[in-house]
């Protein structure tokens, strides 16, 4: 049963190194690499455009806010013993 695993591990070792010889001299690993960095570079530009755009339109929409919010006062005579807490009735 060792033997067996052993086997079936040397054999997909030898498998990958060889893929990976024939991958390489045809140059397909670098154009991979070029890949997969191009497309990180893209992501994170568009990642940081994303975010300064919800940035901005939260900057605008908080000083709206700011603005449109008025405090309700009802008229009338209070003091502070009419006030009451968290948990008083």
């Amino acid at each position: 049963m060792m033997k067996g695993i052993a086997g079936v591990l040397i054999a997909a070792a030898l498998f990958a190194i060889a893929v990976y010889i024939i991958l390489h001299f045809l140059g397909v690993l670098v154009i991979i690499a070029a890949m997969l960095v191009g497309l990180g570079i893209l992501a994170m530009i568009l990642i940081f455009i994303l975010l300064f755009a919800l940035g901005f339109v939260m900057f605008f929409a908080a000083i709206y806010y700011m603005i449109e919010k008025k405090p309700t006062v009802t008229p009338g005579e209070y003091t502070l013993s009419m006030e009451k807490g968290k948990n008083e009735k």
